[in-house]
């Protein structure tokens, strides 16, 4: 399972984008908050967020659930007017705040390992995780610059090596792949 943070490299002072403001909610001031993975409840449980491009910090007074949205009150937004100045911007939080994951991986944490085959051949290094209807994909650029993707199941990708930055894949579905995108 893969859980949604958009970065680059895994960076403990990292600030990650895990949603974007709808607009405000109520008349006291509070934001609607659309995260970019659903099921995340990371705003629910973190004590700040980043605003907007500048990153702007926000103390967060309470985080609720509604439905497809989280309300956020933030100290420094006390009415209407100040919450529908943020409409549109990203929400971030800091790395360190996301909870360790047991048997799960944050997408953030696997761009830029290494893509490997149990022959120790290396195909290319991961620069996204794409959401997908039915499994995820990892995006990777290949070793001759041209780029692939590989569905993120156990049938073809087996081992993920967090301290080594490398994922393991199968060599003979990989090999299959060469064939579509040409090699």
């Amino acid at each position: 399972m893969v859980l949604f943070c958009v970065i680059s490299a895994m960076d403990d002072a990292v600030k990650i984008r895990v949603g974007v403001v709808g607009r405000a909610h109520g008349v006291h001031g509070a934001i609607r908050v659309f995260t970019d993975e659903a099921q995340s409840d990371s705003l629910l449980r973190v004590k700040k967020v980043y605003l907007g491009e500048d990153e702007n910090e926000f103390n967060i007074l309470h985080a609720t659930r509604c439905g497809r949205f989280i309300a956020l009150e933030l100290e420094g937004i006390c009415d209407r007017d100040k919450a529908f100045e943020h409409t549109g911007e990203v929400v971030r939080i800091s790395r360190k705040s996301l909870k360790p994951l047991r048997n799960a991986y944050y997408a953030c944490d696997l761009a830029g390992m290494e893509i490997h085959d149990e022959t120790g051949k290396t195909w290319g290094t991961v620069k996204e995780v794409v959401p997908g209807t039915a499994q995820d994909l990892l995006r990777y650029e290949r070793v001759d610059g041209g780029f692939g993707l590989v569905p993120f199941v156990s049938a073809h990708v087996g081992e993920v090596d967090m301290n080594g930055r490398i994922i393991h894949v199968q060599s003979e579905w990989m090999a299959g792949l060469d064939e579509i995108y040409g090699e």
